[in-house]
């Protein structure tokens, strides 16, 4: 299927296909099919030259390479694991569901992000899996199996971009490209020790790349060290002439939103950078109590514009759609277009106050609220879902603004990974990514 801004959703004919249906009425769409068998995929055979991977979880195609790059250029000699929502000429987008597989036809062109990578001499190693279509920071898929976390044995990989995260982490690929529309690529990176990079929103195109939020969505890449990272940067990112940050600033209320494992990691990175030759650090607070407002307009306007995207076809097949995925579509139904426009303006004025506090200063914050959580002992994954909101809070603070975002990998008192995130102005992405490489060396990271 096309996989651009404006690409069409599936006719009615291929609904009719699909032996379901759905109904709206009134504004009010009614979910069918909720007996769809999630393991029944009905996958036509792989096209020739493709390899059916050892590791359906993470991986869905695998090649030798699976698209060889242009044999020179910086990126030369790495391999990209690209999540299975990017167009790959003579490839099918499966969306991290069988069923959308099953009808998808065959990309006539490569998303422009890859293609830019190829041109830089990477090879494209293979697709990898995703939560269905995206809309999920668990990472968990209930059709192929949920990808490993290397880092942290029986804990979840997290983000749509869990497959090709966990193909970094076990160095499979050098590189990871996904979507890091509400921390996708940020959340993964942070639950797996990993480098990970949300750039402004609108400098690198997402055409080719399957749209969930047309507001949020960006391209974003996960690495297991910083070199590669900023290389991907020079591939992707606009030209843009270098200029040093001069300060940096932590908030403390919003360090203390995270746990009992994340503050004190991020407390001892955060002494570790003033004893270092980094910008000075100082501190000044955010305003907490407007967390949850932010969160709750970003998820609005995320979950609205989702179900403009894919609510015609998520109806007639919602029995097909993984669990986490399947109860952000059914919230994203009831959001009215009222509301919508009302969480656009929030989600505006929230963005200036960022903005504002920022400057031209780096925010230094928990990426996520918690190590990757683990489902053992959580009936009905309520724990999960709370540490994932939670972490959604902190997010938002870049989000709702488009700022560029760095996760570095820094080790929690436990041993276990947790991410540190560096948020810049707008535009300075380039910047962020050379402080990054910066902090490589002065032992803040866990890896460098």
């Amino acid at each position: 299927m096309p996989t651009g801004p404006n690409s069409p959703r599936l006719d009615r004919r291929s609904f009719l296909r699909a032996g379901a249906f759905g109904a709206a009425v009134g504004g009010a769409t009614l979910l069918a099919g909720c007996g769809d068998d999630l393991r029944d995929p009905g996958v036509p055979p792989l096209p020739g030259g493709d390899t059916k991977p050892a590791d359906t979880a993470t991986w869905r195609l695998q090649g030798d390479p699976l698209i060889a790059g242009s044999g020179s250029g910086p990126l030369a000699g790495r391999t990209v694991a690209v999540t299975d929502l990017f167009a790959v000429e003579g490839q099918r987008v499966g969306a991290g569901n069988p069923r959308w597989l099953g009808l998808a036809p065959t990309e006539t062109t490569t998303a422009d992000s890859i293609s830019r990578l190829l041109g830089q001499g990477a090879a494209v190693a293979g697709i990898t899996q995703t939560v269905d279509f995206g809309f999920g920071h668990s990472g968990v898929n209930a059709a192929y199996g949920t990808p490993a976390n290397p880092a942290a044995s029986g804990r979840i990989p997290g983000g749509a971009t869990s497959g090709a995260a966990t193909a970094v982490a076990l160095g499979s690929a050098s590189v990871g490209l996904g979507p890091d529309t509400t921390g996708s690529v940020l959340i993964p990176a942070s639950y797996q020790g990993l480098w990970g990079f949300g750039p402004t929103h609108g400098t690198v195109s997402v055409l080719g790349m399957m749209p969930l939020s047309k507001t949020l969505d960006r391209v974003g890449w996960v690495c297991a060290d910083p070199t590669t990272l900023i290389a991907v940067g020079d591939a992707l990112l606009p030209p843009a002439s270098a200029s040093p940050f001069g300060a940096a600033v932590t908030a403390p209320g919003v360090t203390a939103v995270a746990d009992e494992h994340v503050q004190p990691a991020v407390r001892e990175a955060l002494a570790s950078w003033r004893r270092s030759a980094l910008p000075p650090l100082s501190e000044q607070d955010l305003d907490i109590a407007e967390l949850p407002d932010w969160y709750d307009a970003v998820t609005t306007v995320q979950g609205y514009e989702a179900w403009q995207q894919h609510g015609a076809w998520v109806s007639t097949a919602v029995g097909s759609v993984g669990d986490e995925a399947r109860a952000n579509f059914l919230a994203a139904s009831k959001i009215s277009e009222s509301t919508y426009r009302r969480s656009l303006d929030e989600l505006g004025a929230a963005g200036r106050s960022v903005r504002d506090y920022l400057g031209s200063r780096v925010l230094v914050m928990p990426t996520a609220a918690s190590p990757a959580p683990s489902t053992a002992d959580d009936p009905g994954n309520v724990l999960v879902a709370e540490k994932l909101r939670t972490t959604g809070m902190l997010v938002a603070v870049a989000a709702v603004a488009g700022l560029p975002t760095v996760t570095v990998p820094v080790t929690s008192p436990g041993g276990l990974p947790v991410g540190l995130s560096l948020v810049g102005p707008p535009g300075r992405d380039r910047d962020l990514l050379a402080l990054a490489g910066r902090m490589a060396g002065t032992g803040i990271t866990a890896r460098s």
